[in-house]
C-alpha cells in the first residue's frame, strides 16, 4: 500500500484531523458499551441500535480511520478513498447521536466529533478541488458495472424506506419504526432521503459517464455502504440479545451484501493507476 506508484502528494493535515476524532470516538463508544445507563432514557429498540453503533464505531470505524489516515497523509490514493468514505459515514452516525439520542453528559463530545468530521471532509474537498480523479485509475475500471450496482443499492433503499414512511404520510399516522424508537422522526430516513441516497445516485451516474468526480464519489459511497452494513449487523446483533428477536436471517443477508460491496470496491481499487502523481 505504501508503494510510491500509488501515491499523490503527502498531507499530514488529514492525520491531524483524524487522531483527535478517533480518540474521542473511542472514549464515547467505550462509555456507551460499558456504561449503558448513559442511554437509560432510550427505548429498548433505540438502546439496541445505539449500543450496536458504539460497537461498530469502536471496533471497526476507529481502526479504519486511524490506519488509513496514516497512509492517506502520506499520499496513498487507496487510503484517501477509504478514509473519505469512512469519514462521511462517521458524519452520518454523529448527526444521529447529536439529534436523535437523549441529552447526556457526552453531548458536547458528540458535537465536537461531528464538527471535526465535517471540517475534515471540507478540508479534503478544498485541497483536492482541482484533482483529476479519473487519472488515479486505469482504463480497465468497470465503470458501468460499479455504477449500476450503486444505482441498484440506492433504489432498493429508497423503496425500503418509502415502504416504512409513505403509508404513514398517506394515512397521517406515525410509522412503527419511529414509535418503537421513541423518536420525533426517523433520522436514518431523513439523512438518506435528503443527502446520502441522492449522492449515491449522483456518484453512480457520474461514474457511468466517466466524469472525473465519479471516480472519487463511487468508491467513496461503496465504502459508505460497507461501513453502514457493518453498523446494521452490529445493531441487529445487540437487538437479538436485548429483545430476543430473531435477526439472524437479516444479519446473514447484510453480511452477504457487505461481501458483495467489498467485491465491487476491490474491482475499482485494483485499477488504481501505478503512475505517480507526485
Amino acid at each position: 500500500m505504501t508503494d510510491i506508484n500509488y501515491q499523490t502528494k503527502a498531507d499530514k493535515t488529514l492525520l491531524y484531523f483524524t487522531v483527535p476524532i478517533v480518540i474521542l470516538i473511542a472514549i464515547c463508544s467505550g462509555i456507551g458499551i460499558w456504561y449503558q445507563d448513559l442511554y437509560s432514557r432510550e427505548t429498548i429498540d433505540w438502546l439496541s441500535q445505539t449500543i450496536g453503533q458504539d460497537i461498530s464505531n469502536l471496533f471497526f470505524v476507529v481502526p479504519i480511520l486511524l490506519v488509513f489516515s496514516f497512509y492517506a497523509s502520506n499520499g496513498n490514493k487507496i487510503a484517501k478513498i477509504i478514509w473519505i468514505g469512512t469519514m462521511i459515514t462517521n458524519i452520518y452516525s454523529y448527526v444521529i447521536y447529536c439529534f436523535a439520542v437523549h441529552f447526556n453528559f457526552l453531548f458536547h463530545v458528540y458535537c465536537l466529533i461531528l464538527g471535526l468530521s465535517i471540517y475534515s471532509v471540507i478540508y479534503f474537498s478544498i485541497n483536492n478541488f482541482k484533482e483529476d480523479f479519473r487519472n488515479w485509475f486505469t482504463e480497465k475500471v468497470p465503470t458501468k458495472a460499479i455504477g449500476n450496482f450503486l444505482l441498484i443499492i440506492a433504489v432498493i433503499f429508497v423503496l425500503l424506506w418509502l415502504s416504512q414512511s409513505l403509508p404513514g404520510v398517506l394515512t397521517n399516522t406515525v410509522p412503527e419504526s419511529i414509535n418503537s424508537g421513541g423518536l420525533l422522526t426517523n433520522p436514518v430516513h431523513a439523512l438518506d432521503f435528503s443527502f446520502y441516497l441522492p449522492l449515491m445516485f449522483i456518484s453512480a451516474v457520474m461514474l457511468i459517464k466517466k466524469k472525473t468526480l465519479g471516480y472519487l464519489l463511487a468508491p467513496m459511497m461503496t465504502v459508505f455502504g460497507i461501513i453502514t452494513n457493518i453498523n446494521i449487523i452490529c445493531l441487529m446483533s445487540v437487538s437479538m440479545e436485548k429483545t430476543s428477536s430473531n435477526n439472524m436471517p437479516m444479519i446473514i443477508v447484510f453480511s452477504i451484501f457487505t461481501i458483495v460491496c467489498l467485491g465491487f470496491l476491490w474491482l475499482m481499487l485494483k485499477n488504481i493507476s501505478k503512475q505517480s502523481n507526485t
